[in-house]
């Protein structure tokens, strides 16, 4: 398991290296570190990434993309730690597949578990499979590895949600598709599909940090908008009990250290399924804004003495992705303007307003990759880090 430094006085010189600079989650990082006195340098492949601009980052490392040149990437990464004397490598994105893959070769703690628990948990049909009698098991879940076994469950398809085996913020998924979208979905043994058994109800997503499966921090919340299908874009903070226990379970089991994120659908009997696993940081993370010392504490496992560290304050939003994704489908509700209005937005912070305006640059230099690749605006924001079970050497 990854080891874990400890924070030290005020003025301490530690310095930690936050990766996936493009990502919300990284400026929560990089601001709860900042108030605890440790030295911040972020880190992405993209030339303007949103922490980048965050007065808490005292430096960037701009990095060859992971996917395409996942040595080259590692190797980076190893020479910024060397030149710079990080202490500590905290991945956020995706990246943490790759950074999982060479972590020994690293000079320093880092904070992400070893490779293949990361493939297991990211592999949805290896994930529902370890969750037979938790707290919140997975629905019936069926792996497709030919297009033969795809269209053997097309009378069925109507109760069952079919999505990549690896895939992330419902990118691809099909849920309770008619018999004639199957024929789409050409999967192979390389590159699977799942089958979940559809489960109607309320949708919940979970944030922990966990110390050698002992469990320090934990949020749980709704996403009640997202941007299309996929990824919240704003949320509210909710406590189901089967979630605690399934994240208390997990820990059990696997001896897990790091950040991890699962998605849930909570019946209306009270009963959770769980869905997926995102064994990375998530967008409750910033449902810790108001408590960053302790934050860093948590990740480090130094728990507070009252026990797990719980949210403060109300629910969070990405304001921008708000008004891009959700205020289309929903701005003529009074419900959907007063819910922005009680919502913090995440990138706005007293002392530190900068990220606010350098969304910007990076919103335009995604959009100049989805354009230069033809993806969509939201594949091409994770394109270059996403790790779909590929072999990890350089393609190129």
């Amino acid at each position: 398991m990854p080891s874990s430094p400890r924070r030290g006085p005020a003025g301490d010189s530690r310095h930690v290296l936050i990766l996936g600079a493009r990502a919300p989650a990284s400026l929560e990082w990089a601001r709860a570190f900042h108030a605890a006195g440790w030295r911040i340098t972020v880190a992405d492949s993209l030339a303007w990434p949103v922490a980048r601009a965050s007065r808490a980052a005292a430096g960037y490392a701009r990095l060859p993309e992971p996917r395409a040149h996942p040595a080259r990437w590692l190797e980076a990464v190893r020479r910024t730690v060397i030149e710079l004397g990080i202490d500590l490598a905290l991945p956020t994105c995706e990246e943490a597949f790759y950074l999982a893959s060479g972590r020994d070769a690293l000079p320093c703690q880092v904070m992400v578990e070893r490779f293949e628990l990361l493939h297991q948990l990211h592999h949805k049909h290896r994930f529902a499979m370890m969750t037979a009698g938790w707290a919140a098991p997975a629905p019936e879940t069926r792996l497709l590895e030919s297009p033969e076994a795809v269209m053997s469950m097309r009378r069925a398809a109507p109760a069952w949600v079919f999505k990549p085996a690896y895939s992330r913020f419902a990118s691809r998924a099909l849920p309770r598709p008619a018999a004639s979208r199957l024929e789409r979905i050409r999967p192979t043994a390389a590159q699977p599909w799942v089958a979940q058994r559809y489960v109607p109800g309320r949708e919940h997503c979970s944030y922990s940090l966990l110390a050698n499966g002992r469990l320090t921090a934990h949020a749980c919340y709704h996403p009640r908008y997202r941007a299309g299908r996929g990824s919240g874009v704003w949320f509210e903070p909710t406590d189901p009990a089967p979630v605690r226990a399934f994240v208390e379970q997990f820990g059990a089991a696997t001896g897990y250290s790091g950040q991890v994120g699962f998605d849930f659908i909570e019946t209306p009997d009270g009963a959770c399924r769980v869905l997926e696993c995102n064994p990375r940081a998530t967008s409750g993370v910033h449902l810790f804004a108001e408590q960053p010392l302790r934050l860093v504490d948590a990740l480090l496992g130094e728990p507070p003495e009252s026990g797990v560290l719980s949210p403060s304050g109300g629910p969070k939003m990405l304001g921008l992705a708000m008004l891009l994704f959700a205020a289309p489908r929903h701005g003529l509700s009074r419900s959907f303007w007063r819910d922005f209005s009680a919502a913090g937005n995440v990138l706005l912070r007293p002392g530190d307003a900068a990220p606010l305006a350098a969304q910007f640059a990076g919103l335009l230099e995604i959009s100049a990759r989805a354009l230069s690749r033809r993806r969509g605006l939201l594949s091409a924001a994770t394109a270059d880090i996403e790790w779909n079970g590929q072999p990890l050497n350089d393609a190129g």
